[in-house]
């Protein structure tokens, strides 16, 4: 998949087109058959300058969640133009998550949070919004409730504020690939 997202973004950058299967890595086949939901996150000189996910697969495979995605990161504000550069696009690096339905969990409560191996999912359809925490990702307090914190900030909203009928918490595990060094 970490091919598939450098293929797309080359592909873009440099000729101006979508990408196509005849263009598609050997080494995604297996993905064809999956219809996870997939984060792409892109990272230069060691911080995110873009990102792009659902929580739901919305395409017909993970082959293709994955393109839209990475097409998606094109739009982040963070992904500068001066970064937009096929010649700068082999210092770019790439992180994947990829998770299904049966790797979220509901806690009752923040604490129940493992995050050494989940990440949070903060959502609330009475208030009308959703954050998302992967794991690894941001340098604050390790602890499931920075995780909140960090969740409530993302969205703007004031943890003090609200009550736990207010929301839904889930824990995700996902199946990260990376080029990270």
């Amino acid at each position: 998949m970490l091919s598939l997202v450098r293929k797309t973004l080359e592909i873009y950058l440099r000729e101006k087109r979508l990408i196509t299967q005849s263009d598609f890595p050997a080494d995604i086949a297996e993905y064809f058959g999956h219809r996870d939901a997939v984060f792409v996150t892109l990272y230069h000189d060691g911080r995110v300058v873009a990102s792009s996910g659902r929580i739901t697969c919305q395409k017909e495979n993970s082959v293709f969640e994955c393109i839209d995605n990475t097409l998606l990161c094109l739009k982040d504000e963070r992904f500068a133009l001066a970064l937009q550069n096929p010649d700068i696009l082999s210092q770019i690096r790439i992180r994947i998550d990829l998770f299904g339905p049966q790797d979220r969990r509901v806690l009752q409560s923040i604490d129940m949070l493992d995050v050494s191996r989940e990440w949070i999912m903060l959502l609330s359809q009475n208030l009308g919004f959703l954050s998302v925490v992967l794991p690894h990702m941001a340098h604050v307090d390790p602890s499931p409730r920075g995780y909140f914190s960090l969740a409530c900030k993302k969205i703007w909203y004031d943890e003090s504020k609200l009550t736990p009928s207010d929301y839904v918490i889930y824990g995700l595990r996902t199946k990260e690939l990376t080029d990270l060094v």
